[in-house]
């Protein structure tokens, strides 16, 4: 019994170090730097370094252009730059719908789709097309 119980600290101390141990290496090695490069930030500053820069003025102009009660859908080309989840959260309550969107928010592509026309464009390669 006596044994089993020093098995059991002993066991406990490495589980907890090794976590421990884990923890501040993330801390240290990601972390720590992006809470340092926030430290001081508005919300909106804060937003867009998180989603980055370019993709987040992307998103604000999808956000003034696409109307609360419409539909739309994205058209991107994937990178490390685009956060596509959160496309959601900063239009809605505009709903996402990818069969049969009013609009169509083309971010690092071109696109084109019949019945749908340029309503707005960022740049060359950042547009929205309107049915």
């Amino acid at each position: 019994m006596k044994n089993t119980r020093i098995l059991f600290r002993i066991v406990f101390a490495v589980w907890v170090f090794m976590w421990l141990l884990f923890l501040v290496r993330g801390l240290i090695k990601v972390e720590i730097k992006d809470y340092r490069n926030l430290i001081g930030k508005t919300l909106e500053e804060k937003r867009a370094y998180v989603s980055g820069k370019e993709f987040y003025r992307f998103v604000l102009f999808c956000e003034g252009l696409i109307p609360k009660n419409s539909t739309y859908s994205v058209e991107a080309k994937y990178d490390q730059t685009l956060d596509y989840f959160r496309v959601a959260y900063y239009l809605y309550p505009a709903m996402r719908d990818i069969k049969n969107p009013e609009y169509i928010a083309c971010y690092k592509m071109k696109f084109f789709k019949e019945g749908y026309y340029a309503a707005a464009s960022l740049t060359e390669d950042q547009y929205i097309l309107k049915r």
